[in-house]
């Protein structure tokens, strides 16, 4: 019965694993449906559909102060020096993923991390999966600037969104920037577009460079992508443009600055000063982040869209705010509330797990201050003194909480 079911999905362009997933690296993560997290594989060039056990929902308030990554999953993986591929949170469940290459091979884990500042190895080859291979990935043996494997580059994002898994990265194609839809369970339903788009920082259409972060947004009523690329450029796509052998142009909205490769970026809502309003937050590796109105993106859908050189430096097409996320690497919705992030604290040079407030997006206990002075006084300022105190028991010092003065 087995490898009839096996023979079935390799006529479907699947392989399947009835018991394990025969994982070879992990480049990113999604939460998918129905307890399945989904595990980008590179050197595959396959998405596996790892089964999680089942998780019982946790209340809004959960936050995370693991403040020395490495310490804590260095010791299960030999001692060996870690680098952080992605991390994604299993929606309700206050359960964060974070994936890892260790050693000089590469090798790739997984790691259930949890608010007590535990992290479990995820036996992969234990789990339950079934994997999908990716068409046309790319095959060169080319190296980027004589580091990076064109084919680490097969999926630079993935995003479960609306019932499909979307996946940007690169194929073997003359266009080689692809997004591809897969459906879940997955069947032969895979769709391949390739992408173009003007950069107006290079001053040139781009048919190779890769999306490097996405998220989702409704404008003008219809559902779009919206996709950040090196150098940041900022495009949105209609969803249903994205058709199996289409050749795609997006519409560039805006040039958010030169000499950045963007990190992560997710949609959230904020209820600040009282009315709730969508946003996008972008992570950057070489800028600040950049906090994206959806209202903005939806005045620029009628707009047209950028089709000229933009000098260097010059932010231009939205009216974006900031936030002050300097080291981030990874992002996701924790719940309602706030923000978990990989990040780099440069100041001590550590790799962390953290969580953060949506409406600031930043931790008190980054920075010395005049709050930082044990005779600070608030001088009756309590909506201030309620928000330091606030911060101070999220980021789990709460024996420095003031009373009213």
């Amino acid at each position: 019965m087995r490898r009839s079911i096996i023979a079935m999905a390799c006529m479907l362009g699947l392989s399947v694993h009835a018991f394990a997933a025969d994982v070879k690296s992990i480049s990113r993560l999604a939460a998918g449906p129905d307890n399945i997290l989904f595990v980008a594989d590179w050197k595959a060039a396959e998405v596996h559909a790892i089964e999680l056990a089942p998780a019982s929902p946790q209340p809004v308030g959960t936050t995370f102060n693991v403040l020395d990554l490495e310490a804590l999953l260095s010791p299960q993986v030999g001692g060996a020096k870690v680098t952080v591929e992605d991390m994604v949170v299993r929606p309700t469940t206050a359960q964060v993923y974070v994936a890892i290459s260790y050693g000089p091979d590469k090798a790739p884990a997984l790691f259930l991390v949890t608010s007590d500042k535990k992290a479990h190895k995820v036996d992969l080859k234990a789990a339950h999966s079934t994997s999908i291979a990716l068409r046309e990935a790319p095959t060169a043996s080319e190296k980027f600037w004589k580091q990076s494997p064109e084919r680490s580059y097969t999926v630079t994002d993935m995003k479960w969104h609306d019932g499909e898994l979307f996946v940007a990265g690169l194929s073997n194609q003359e266009f080689a920037s692809t997004l591809r839809r897969i459906h879940y369970p997955f069947d032969a339903k895979q769709t391949i577009t390739s992408l173009e788009i003007f950069h107006g920082g290079h001053d040139q259409l781009e048919t190779r460079a890769p999306i490097r972060a996405m998220s989702f947004a409704n404008l003008g009523g219809k559902p779009y992508l919206v996709a950040a690329y090196t150098c940041t450029p900022l495009v949105i796509i209609p969803l249903d443009d994205l058709k199996d052998g289409a050749h795609v142009r997006g519409k560039t909205v805006a040039e958010l600055g030169y000499g950045n490769t963007p990190a992560d970026m997710v949609s959230f809502t904020s209820a600040g000063q009282g009315k709730a309003k969508d946003f996008l937050m972008l992570v950057n590796y070489n800028r600040i982040a950049d906090v994206i109105p959806v209202s903005e993106l939806d005045a620029a859908l009628a707009r047209p869209g950028i089709e000229k050189q933009v000098p260097y430096g010059q932010i231009t097409g939205l009216n974006v705010g900031e936030a002050p996320l300097a080291g981030v690497m990874r992002l996701d919705n924790l719940d309602d509330k706030s923000f978990v992030v990989v990040r780099r604290d440069l100041q001590r040079d550590a790799l962390q797990l953290v969580s953060m407030g949506k409406d600031l997006s930043f931790r008190l206990t980054d920075h010395i201050s005049e709050y930082t002075f044990p005779d600070f006084s608030f001088k009756g300022k309590k909506p201030q003194q309620q928000y330091v105190n606030m911060l101070l028991k999220d980021e789990g010092l709460p024996e420095f909480i003031k009373a009213s003065d």
